[in-house]
């Protein structure tokens, strides 16, 4: 059983070590004001993965693994990731009065990633409801676990993003790593649009 939970843990892990639109914002948040602002970033993902998890694992009878849903929600998160890589590409100093990843968007980024949720109803949640067959409330100790896990490694990363600072203190290094943080955010948002387009394609057929 202690396995079985820090497997749990440890998948929790590992899924915030995947690069992603909240990595990918934690590494921008932290070179521009700090780990200890990233956190913020890092707290509010949470926010969203958590009522994500929660939703997919109270669905589950309710909703098909290829429901229309979840590309919807692909569509709508990859807009968001344009608006925020428009806005990194115009940046060219540093600026700490305007926050560029409000808790807003940090929030809508990951509550509208349609793979996040693809992967909760086909890879967690049937983990969850197994763990809640073995352990009473086990279901939604596999949220508290993985949720655990990811916080954990996320504010790993903003740590170890943090040794990075100093070499884009400089404004010509800043506003190139921008440049590049922008074109990630664009590829992540093509990437959420075509998956999303094929769904729908083979949801028409």
């Amino acid at each position: 059983m202690i396995l079985r939970l820090a497997e749990v843990l440890f998948l929790g892990f590992l899924c915030g070590l995947i690069p992603g639109p909240v990595v990918t914002a934690v590494f921008t948040e932290t070179i521009r004001n700090g780990w200890q602002s990233a956190r913020r970033i890092v707290i509010t993902a949470g926010i969203g993965e958590i009522v994500m998890s929660v939703v997919c694992v109270a669905a589950l009878s309710v909703l098909d693994s290829t429901s229309i849903i979840f590309s919807a929600l692909s569509i709508f998160g990859s807009l968001i990731l344009f608006s925020l890589s428009w806005d990194l590409w115009k940046i060219r100093e540093i600026s700490e009065h305007e926050p560029l990843f409000t808790n807003r968007r940090v929030f809508m980024v990951s509550l509208l990633n349609g793979m996040a949720w693809i992967f909760w109803i086909t890879v967690c949640t049937p983990q969850a409801m197994a763990l809640d067959q073995l352990v009473p409330g086990g279901k939604w100790l596999f949220i508290v676990l993985f949720e655990i896990g990811w916080f954990c490694s996320t504010i790993l990363l903003s740590y170890l993003f943090n040794y990075f600072r100093p070499y884009f203190q400089s404004n010509k290094n800043l506003h190139l790593l921008y440049r590049t943080v922008a074109i990630l955010f664009v590829f992540f948002a093509i990437k959420l649009a075509i998956v999303s387009i094929q769904a729908l394609i083979q949801l028409e057929l």
